[in-house]
């Protein structure tokens, strides 16, 4: 840091030197990496979205299986938190 003397005015006509900090925030200046922040959603609702319609098809298909409505349920679950994204910015 180099100082860099500057004049600064009282009230009783006295100059007071004081150095001037030339790097006040280098360490929150410097450029920081980006996180990845919501990508497990997205993943989870892209996966959503592919299993929800098979989903629907196996119910359609079966008349109503226990198994497709519980896998319908997680699909559209998947996609509901994929949409609202709570860990997104």
């Amino acid at each position: 840091m180099v100082a860099v003397p500057t004049a600064i005015a009282s009230t009783d006509k006295r100059t007071v030197v004081r150095p001037m900090p030339t790097r006040r925030r280098a360490l929150l200046a410097r450029p920081h990496a980006t996180a990845e922040v919501g990508l497990g959603t997205t993943v989870l609702g892209v996966l959503g979205l592919v299993v929800l319609p098979i989903a629907l098809i196996g119910l359609l298909l079966s008349g109503g299986g226990l198994v497709w409505g519980i896998v319908a349920g997680a699909a559209a679950l998947a996609v509901l938190v994929a949409y609202l994204d709570p860990f997104g910015r």
